[in-house]
């Protein structure tokens, strides 16, 4: 995992410092499974014995496994990548929003 990764930016008290924090937390995690799949499964041949090692796994490894597991199978399409550019301009030309506004607003936004 590439350091600069790691560096803190500054708190502003947005959403993105808190997707930031959230996104290192998940990080982390995925990693740790990724470690603890790897050595359980060394050695292993058949789907069955490696879903036996999976299910020794705490949820938190099972869900950080699930997730970058869905990572590798879903195919990244033009469509996805300029969705993903435009949300990054947006938020580059617009901002984030206040955590506090997240907070007030959520409800309504997801009901609509």
């Amino acid at each position: 995992m590439d350091p600069t990764f790691f560096a803190l930016p500054e708190s502003d008290g947005c959403l993105t410092s808190t997707l930031w924090l959230r996104t290192l937390a998940v990080a982390a995690i995925r990693e740790l499974a990724v470690r603890s799949v790897r050595r359980i499964v060394a050695g292993m041949s058949t789907v069955t014995e490696i879903e036996s090692a999976i299910e020794r796994l705490s949820p938190e490894e099972q869900r950080a496994l699930a997730e970058w597991l869905n990572a590798r199978l879903i195919e990244e399409t033009p469509e996805m990548l300029a969705a993903i550019d435009d949300a990054d301009q947006s938020l580059a030309t617009e901002g984030g929003v206040a955590v506090a506004d997240v907070r007030r607003n959520l409800r309504q936004w997801i009901t609509g």
